[in-house]
């Protein structure tokens, strides 16, 4: 029997059909260069140098060599039901590394070719094509001793895997029999092979489609024209070829002309990563797409991933995004796919899940469109769509070391990465972002941060991390709004021109929901739409209570359910809570004296407008993120809250020294920051936006700010450790992200580190299926929950789930609960 690839049974697991293991080979390396020309200016930056088409065809070549390691017997006996497991890719390290293996026909062939071309990086990496590098070559471990990766290699019942191997190169070289003539080595630089990493992976997934690939005849010779037609198609559909963009000026795009700041941010000399600093509600979204179109007409990008801080933000612009492609395309626009696990959405089109993980798209469309919402299917694919909407989170996936990193990371490199809301009051996310950066850099990717609330010290930190950071007097000197490019300089720019003037009171409420609740109750009777704030789900669940128990007519509510919004809520559920605040609070509401209460997720990216905020105290980047929450929108209907006014929540006492014996807020742990911000919003109770939006971040988050207010209150101990715990945790995400321009084979991804990584992130979060179901608070039934990892320690994917009521269920030993307000821990 020929070497298969893969089987097809029937459905009683009998072999209907082989793929011989040389069709796919060649499969995937068509798949390759069906992809290349989407990727080759990524590739091309990486090496430093152009692809010549001697180039091209040996990593075609290369890519054919993926899965050469099937040939082992203990892979091939899988045709049997009840074989062990046996894989594919760690053998092969068996066949080359070993004493007497390695000096093998089959294995001094691979390695002579290696050693010819300079490839023996490019080869690994093509080796790992099922997301990881493979241990075995990458600590160049003695294989002498490891016998599970050699003995599948020596003949056995008759089958030789060494002369079938041999044919298999044979059949390789008989196909690209050019990529053997003479010339340069393949570009050896690091970053050049962790693309070609994952780009292997793409296209080992495109060249798999059964559809398109199929498992049965052709086979052969007669297979090779199927075989070009087929990959051409498949990444056609899917978005992943070069497709021209439409001559739309700026109003038709968006429906009106751009301001001065939004038609510079498509300026040819910013370099590959720039900033755009400017209020929020300035149309800073507006500038990002402008800037992605002017670069794609360029031809320095293609595709566009826009990253938000929150689910909730990513949902609202995806329909944003989508408008704007269909008003510039038109028939036939590229469709945005909604990044946000739990979501399928590409378009305005919903998918439904099927088993085995299959996905159908509620139009029934034919194949072509299906295919065309492939990267929407899951969440290792978002960001090889052509245009992704979603969270920051699947970005930064792609330079932590887990399964797929590389894959990410190549799939990223085509296209403008945009990311919202950028601060930096996170350092450990803030080091991931800055090697992320640094890495889509070295693929040649380009790059645009938008923030409202960036301090100078976090501007320079992000664009030019080598270079001097700025003294709080430049700091504070620098223009606003601006827009900085390569050079690190900010330049002035102009938005609309509209100056939002604000009050600004402080309340020692923060431990009192009663009268938190009784405050937002009376500005809600007086006609406000009323938005509250809070640092913890806890205390936004409390002070929702209380406000539903005291004035149900008021409370936000999804239907005739009042509710709260935050992150602990089934997808389905945040789907409709979105939908509700949008309704209620968005650009187009119409309705008035409503209360909303929630967390975190809202007061970043949503295009919602309050009349009435109140908050707890938050740094003042942060603080200023909620305010631009109030009188987001010109309207003429606030009535008695025309001036935009906050209610700053702070202790009753005044006094921040107890929190410093409680390890700082729960949230905001840096308790000179939020001294920093309650003393200048004390002396400020009267601000202009966006006039003041850079003397208040810089006096607030500046270290020569934060270190004198330290030393006034005499809390320098607590100053340090802070100070220590950023830069531990800045030093932990640079020592784990992966750095591109690393050797290859120095990359790690031992699962203990992948564990702790992605948990920091939440993909390491608990995804719960409820057998039975659980009735949604908002109707329908909830069948699948996720709980934070915090909330699920000690639980395995796999401990038994019991249905206790229509509102609680166990999981192992644990009791939930999940209502109206959402997940909580009985």
């Amino acid at each position: 029997m020929r070497p298969w690839a893969k089987l097809e049974r029937d459905e009683d697991d009998r072999i209907v059909a082989a793929l011989p293991l040389t069709d796919h080979c060649l499969d995937v390396a068509a798949a390759f260069l069906a992809l290349l020309p989407a990727w080759r200016p990524a590739l091309e930056a990486a090496a430093g140098r152009r692809l010549t088409e001697l180039d091209v065809i040996r990593l075609a070549v290369l890519v054919a060599l993926h899965d050469i390691g099937k040939v082992n017997w203990g892979f091939q006996a899988r045709s049997t039901p009840g074989q062990p497991p046996i894989g594919h890719t760690a053998q092969v390290a068996g066949l080359l590394l070993h004493t007497e293996l390695g000096q093998g026909e089959a294995a001094t062939t691979i390695k002579a070719l290696l050693r010819s071309w300079n490839a023996a990086d490019l080869f690994v990496a093509a080796l790992a094509h099922h997301g990881r590098p493979i241990e075995a070559f990458c600590k160049h471990a003695s294989v002498d001793s490891r016998v599970g990766l050699v003995d599948y290699w020596h003949s056995d019942a008759g089958y030789d895997p060494i002369a079938e191997l041999l044919d298999v190169l044979a059949a390789i070289r008989d196909r690209y029999p050019q990529a053997w003539a003479e010339g340069p080595p393949l570009p050896a630089a690091p970053q050049f092979t962790a693309l070609f990493a994952g780009l292997v992976t793409l296209a080992d997934w495109v060249g798999s489609d059964a559809r398109r690939f199929p498992v049965g005849a052709p086979h052969g010779a007669e297979r090779e024209a199927l075989r070009r037609t087929s990959a051409q198609a498949a990444v056609a559909t899917r978005g992943m070829t070069p497709r021209p963009t439409p001559e739309a000026d700026f109003a038709q795009a968006f429906g009106n002309d751009p301001y001065d700041f939004q038609h510079a941010a498509a300026a040819d000399d910013l370099g590959p990563i720039a900033l755009i600093e400017a209020e929020t509600g300035s149309g800073k979204t507006e500038a990002a797409l402008w800037r992605w179109l002017a670069l794609r007409r360029r031809g320095l990008v293609d595709g566009l991933y826009f990253a938000l801080p929150t689910r909730s933000a990513a949902v609202q612009l995806h329909d944003r995004v989508d408008r704007m492609l269909q008003r510039v395309w038109g028939d036939g626009a590229p469709e945005a796919v909604l990044a946000v696990p739990g979501y399928l959405r590409s378009g305005d089109t919903e998918g439904q899940p099927l088993p085995d993980f299959a996905v159908r798209w509620d139009r029934g469309e034919p194949d072509a469109e299906v295919d065309a919402r492939w990267a929407a299917e899951r969440s290792d694919r978002y960001l090889a769509a052509r245009v992704a909407v979603g969270t920051i989170d699947q970005a930064l996936f792609g330079a932590i070391p887990i399964r797929h990193a590389l894959f990410r990371a190549s799939a990223l490199s085509r296209s403008l990465l945009v990311v919202d809301e950028v601060h930096a009051s996170d350092a450990y996310m803030t080091g991931l972002l800055k090697q992320l950066l640094a890495n889509h850099r070295a693929a040649g990717g380009h790059a645009l941060l938008l923030s409202a609330t960036l301090g100078g010290t976090a501007r320079a930190d992000l664009l030019n991390p080598a270079g001097p950071k700025p003294t709080l007097a430049e700091a504070e000197a620098a223009p606003y709004p601006a827009l900085t490019g390569g050079d690190g300089v900010p330049r002035a720019v102009r938005t609309g021109g509209r100056t939002k003037q604000v009050g600004i009171t402080t309340v020692g409420w923060i431990d009192d929901v009663e009268a938190i609740a009784a405050a937002a109750i009376d500005a809600a009777r007086a006609g406000a739409s009323v938005l509250v704030i809070r640092n913890t789900v806890n205390d936004a669940v409390q002070v929702a209570e209380a406000v539903a128990a005291r004035a149900g007519d008021l409370a936000f509510a999804v239907g005739d359910v009042a509710t709260v919004h935050h992150g602990r809520f089934a997808p389905d559920d945040r789907r409709k809570l979105d939908r509700a605040v949008e309704a209620a609070f968005g650009k187009g509401r119409a309705a008035r004296g409503r209360i909303l209460v929630g967390t975190q997720t809202l007061e970043q990216s949503l295009d919602i407008d309050a009349d009435y905020l109140i908050t707890d105290l938050a740094p003042m980047d942060v603080l200023l993120q909620r305010i631009g929450r109030l009188h987001r929108h010109d309207r003429n209907d606030r009535g008695a809250f025309d001036a935009a006014r906050v209610l700053v929540l702070r202790p009753a006492d005044r006094d921040l020294t107890p929190m410093l014996l409680r390890g700082g807020n729960p949230v905001y742990r840096n308790v000179v920051v939020l001294e920093t911000t309650l003393a200048l919003i004390e002396a400020n109770p009267h601000i202009a936006i966006p006039h003041d939006n850079r003397r208040l971040v810089e006096h607030a988050l500046h270290p020569d700010a934060i270190d004198a207010t330290a030393r006034a209150n005499t809390w320098q101990n607590h100053a340090n450790e802070e100070a220590s715990r950023k830069h531990a945790e800045a030093k932990t995400a640079e020592a784990l992200a992966i750095d591109l321009t690393r050797d290859y084979r120095l990359l790690s991804f031992a699962p203990d580190v992948e564990v702790a990584v992605a948990t920091r992130l939440g993909g390491r979060d608990l995804i719960v299926d409820l057998p039975e179901g659980l009735a949604g608070p908002f109707g329908g039934s909830v069948a699948r929950l996720k709980i934070p990892d915090w909330m699920a320690k000690g639980m395995k994917p796999d401990s038994p789930v019991t249905i206790v009521d229509t509102a609680s269920f166990t999981l192992g030993e644990r009791r939930y609960r999940y209502d109206r307000w959402g997940l909580r821990a009985d």
